[in-house]
């Protein structure tokens, strides 16, 4: 083929010359440069117009090795035999300033007229190897973190896997033929990788996120937070694949799950406490108003009474001293009776629940045991089912129930025939547990007192009692979770209720 008309090989080199990338550099058998295109001067900082001439060794090679430059070229020069010549090999050059750095260099000999000539062609490797080192480093770097670090092509085939990546996902040995990141992701999360990940992280240049991967050993399901991001080429700036950086947070997740479990147990203790405290407020109010109402009544009967023995003595009326005295004594003793009440109502706020499986029916039947001296000479009729086996204080909910029921043992003694009923039923997540008996009964519009300290629907004279039972149970059932109530039609009878979860 001729080359064509108008255009010269002479040309062409000269192009070539100035064009080339490499430096091109000339010398004679002498060591002397002849030739020394723009890309030398650009590497060595010297003209052209100031190497040519010059002896290439004081111009570009290191002190050290021109030496050993020169003995090869006499050499190859003494017996035409090529031992670097036409073979491309690094070295160390020097710049103008001073600085060593490395190249990558060959010579070839021309022949020109009896002339030997020599035609060097050296690359500057300072970016190539600074460039390596870096990649060097980064890869010491992906493969000892502790976090999953994996590229891929543009097609998303799969390149490399540092250690911990493999070790998450379950890759042992080499990446399996055309793998790709989607083969590691939990299958659920495929479609939103599909259709939403990978879309951003085109158009955007990333991504960061969630997502569940699959270990392709165990098949278990692995928590991570991920990034994933386009790596483009640092000259042409065109995209060259993808990486990602996930990491494990199964662990952190669970410390959070923990934390979150901690948080509400703490939310429910506090609202817990909170409605304890304002419980034992409003029992305070009623407490107070017992201090001054029913402890003062019988100060103010011994006060009277006191008043009044004073005088019979003083008028020397024996009979009605002993009766203000037997007064006295009863108003003391009522006083006495009120306080060892309120003492054992605060004891048994404080006393902690000792929780334990117990059985509410057995505790019924050994709480009607307690109270057969109270049905000596009475017709009493005992209905009902199985009580439930509840989670509890079994001392305290006995306390419940022999309230419960000795209150309808005691307000049905009017009752030629009693008809006491304890049953139980499920609602929902609770067992709901009735004492109905048809004694005298209350006006429901007094229901809201009954569970108040010292709250009474009845006198002294018809039923014994200092109005603290009802007080005691109401605490108690709270203390289990659960709520009391009572209903009733004055005359016909009474039933009272509470609950305990299920």
């Amino acid at each position: 083929m001729t080359l064509p008309s108008g255009l010269s090989t002479a040309a062409i080199a000269s192009v070539m010359l100035q064009a080339s990338l490499d430096c091109i550099i000339a010398i004679d058998q002498h060591n002397v440069v002849v030739e020394w295109n723009p890309a030398a001067e650009r590497t060595f900082s010297f003209t052209r117009a100031e190497a040519v001439g010059r002896n290439l060794s004081s111009l570009i090679i290191p002190p050290k090795y021109r030496e050993a430059h020169e003995r090869g070229m006499q050499r190859y020069l003494d017996t035409r035999i090529p031992h670097l010549v036409n073979h491309r090999v690094q070295i160390e050059a020097q710049r103008r300033n001073g600085d060593i750095f490395p190249c990558e260099i060959a010579f070839h000999p021309l022949e020109v007229d009896g002339h030997s000539y020599f035609a060097a062609y050296l690359r500057d490797l300072s970016e190539e190897r600074r460039i390596n080192h870096e990649r060097s480093q980064l890869a010491m770097v992906a493969e000892a973190s502790t976090d999953f670090i994996a590229f891929s092509d543009l097609n998303n085939r799969l390149m490399y896997i540092n250690a911990a990546g493999r070790k998450l996902v379950g890759y042992e040995g080499a990446i399996p033929a055309h793998a790709q990141l989607a083969d590691v992701v939990h299958p659920d999360d495929r479609d939103v990788l599909t259709e939403q990940i990978w879309p951003q992280v085109r158009d955007e240049g990333s991504w960061e996120g969630e997502m569940r991967l699959i270990h392709q050993g165990t098949g278990d399901v692995i928590d991570v937070h991920r990034t994933i991001f386009t790596v483009y080429d640092p000259v042409t700036k065109a995209a060259t694949g993808y990486a990602t950086v996930t990491r494990d947070i199964r662990e952190r997740k669970r410390i959070e799950q923990e934390r979150l479990a901690w948080q509400t147990e703490l939310e429910t203790q506090v609202a817990q406490r909170t409605r304890e405290l304002n419980e034992l407020n409003a029992e305070l109010d009623a407490f107070n108003y017992s201090i001054s109402h029913d402890l003062r009544a019988p100060i103010r009967h011994m006060t009277g009474f006191a008043s009044l023995l004073r005088r019979s003595l003083l008028a020397e009326n024996p009979e009605k001293s002993e009766q203000y005295l037997n007064m006295i004594e009863q108003a003391a003793s009522r006083m006495a009776l009120l306080v060892e009440a309120l003492l054992r109502l605060a004891q048994q706020a404080r006393q902690p629940l000792r929780r334990g499986t117990v059985d509410l029916s057995k505790v019924a039947q050994e709480v009607r045991e307690e109270l057969t001296p109270e049905l000596a000479q009475r017709q009493v009729s005992w209905t009902g089912g199985a009580l439930p086996v509840v989670l509890g204080d079994e001392t305290l909910l006995r306390q419940v129930l022999l309230n419960l029921i000795g209150n309808a043992v005691k307000y049905t003694r009017m009752r030629e025939h009693a008809q006491i009923d304890v049953q139980a039923r499920r609602e929902d997540a609770e067992w709901v547990i009735e004492v109905r008996d048809n004694g005298v009964g209350f006006d429901p519009q007094y229901s809201g007192k009954l569970f108040g300290v010292f709250q009474r629907l009845h006198g002294e004279q018809e039923f014994e009692g200092i109005g603290v039972g009802l007080a005691n149970v109401q605490r108690i059932v709270k203390r289990h979770g659960g709520r009391v109530w009572a209903t009733a039609v004055l005359g016909v009878g009474a039933t009272f209720s509470f609950t305990l979860p299920a």
